[in-house]
């Protein structure tokens, strides 16, 4: 009876690649298709050890990048899973702005699969980069909610409410450098900060662009009393480095 109504499931809501939407075959682990999944290119060494930049030219070990060498960031590491490259970035999109969440399980098992979590271990909460309000609305669903529930399913020191966006800002992707930092300013808030006094956060976004974002988000926390704050993302963008 279970093999009938799997077979007749997979007859009424056929699976597609998430990233091409081929037809892939009944009951997938994962919702790309071989030609796609061959093109994601997950994160590894050599790496910087601080923000995650990855050395794609680079031979040898793992060592800090320029940039955190110059200006320390609030947080103390970030890691990612994959380059933000085609076809993950189109996967990205349509979850982000289209809504189409069945992505999900899969994000959840290439999550699961890969090492980077390994390097986050010991958070006392793991908290989502937060929307503002009227952004939500919009939208219907925080991305970085979702992802964060995906990561860590059923885990209690997931939490919407210790961060909240205090004021609408414009899409960091209008900007470059200091305006980034500039249209961030004040725009989070810790809530409850008691509940953050000593402990170590584990921020959660789906994509690291330049990391203004979360280390801002990192600086609001650590001001409040966290301890540290550490950083995972669904991807991030490459850096000519």
């Amino acid at each position: 009876m279970k093999r009938f109504l799997k077979a007749l499931l997979d007859l009424l809501l056929p699976s597609f690649c998430l990233a091409c939407e081929k037809p892939l075959g009944p009951t997938p682990d994962l919702l790309f298709c071989p030609d796609c999944l061959g093109m994601l290119h997950y994160i590894t060494s050599p790496l910087c050890p601080c923000c995650g930049r990855v050395y794609c030219k680079a031979t040898g070990g793992d060592h800090h990048c320029g940039p955190c060498l110059a200006k320390p960031n609030h947080f103390t590491r970030a890691r990612a899973l994959f380059l933000y490259e085609e076809p993950m970035k189109e996967v990205i999109h349509r979850f982000k702005y289209q809504g189409k969440t069945a992505c999900l399980p899969s994000f959840a098992r290439f999550a699961h699969n890969l090492p980077q979590l390994a390097e986050l271990e010991g958070a006392d909460w793991i908290v989502p980069v937060p929307l503002h309000p009227k952004r939500l609305r919009e939208r219907g669903f925080n991305q970085a909610l979702l992802l964060a529930r995906a990561f860590f399913p059923k885990d209690s020191r997931v939490t919407a409410s210790l961060l909240i966006r205090s004021r609408p800002t414009e899409p960091q992707t209008s900007f470059n450098g200091g305006a980034r930092r500039t249209n961030l300013k004040n725009a989070f808030d810790v809530v409850k900060p008691h509940r953050l006094a000593g402990k170590k956060i584990l921020l959660v976004d789906d994509v690291f662009t330049t990391g203004t974002t979360v280390n801002e988000c990192a600086r609001v926390l650590k001001k409040a009393g966290a301890s540290e704050v550490m950083v995972l993302t669904l991807a991030r963008v490459k850096e000519d480095y």
